[in-house]
């Protein structure tokens, strides 16, 4: 496991935390223990696996989920009816990994951040009414995805580590979303969906679809 990323994406949380245990510890012990166990938390949090689907790395037809969490919807509503046919929706848990992962080998083709509000991320508006960044890439197969991530009512920092014309393997690691939040994958008519609603699915391991 890669160190946790509390001292890049949540150095401000680190700092916060350590200020609010600095003054409990000098005036009120209670503060003190209430953030170091927030201080626990946020180590967990900001967790940074290691992980990859071998497969993938070999099978251009392959797409891994982009995220860890419970699939909550799996529908045919698209961005651009010319472009994506499907869209399968991921639920971040605040006990969920929060790194986000390339589902494919590609190039960046284009990144779109849009600021917007901060509803419950499980809600269907929150995938076009929250603060959410586009990442679309274009696949070593000649087919193009987008992954979208959102902030949810308390994830209000969206992390993108990736830059448009760079090029990624699968599984590589391209941002983040801070505590619970949402990422969506809009995909091409011809694939093959490999999970239905109710399935937890891990970013970077699990086979979310297949090209066709």
């Amino acid at each position: 496991m890669h160190l946790p990323l509390l001292f890049t994406e949540g150095s401000i949380v680190l700092l916060v935390t350590l200020f609010c245990m600095a003054i409990g510890l000098m005036f009120w012990h209670p503060l003190f223990y209430i953030s170091t166990l927030f201080l626990i938390f946020s180590i967990y949090f900001f967790r940074n696996p290691v992980r990859c689907n071998q497969d993938a790395l070999h099978n251009t037809d392959i797409i891994l989920a982009p995220a860890d969490g419970k699939v909550i919807a799996v529908t045919d509503d698209v961005l651009d009816k010319t472009e994506y046919a499907h869209r399968i929706s991921i639920f971040l848990s605040v006990f969920d990994v929060h790194v986000n992962w390339t589902p494919i080998a590609g190039t960046i083709e284009k990144i779109t951040y849009r600021p917007g509000i901060f509803t419950l991320a499980w809600l269907p508006k929150s995938a076009e009414e929250n603060e959410r960044n586009d990442i679309a890439i274009m696949s070593d197969n000649g087919h193009r995805i987008l992954v979208r991530q959102i902030a949810g009512m308390v994830a209000r920092r969206i992390a993108c580590w990736v830059q448009p014309g760079q090029y990624v393997s699968a599984c590589e690691k391209i941002g983040m979303i801070r505590f619970g939040s949402r990422v969506d994958l809009f995909l091409p008519a011809n694939i093959s969906i490999k999970v239905k609603e109710g399935d937890y699915v891990s970013g970077g391991q699990s086979i979310i679809a297949t090209f066709q």
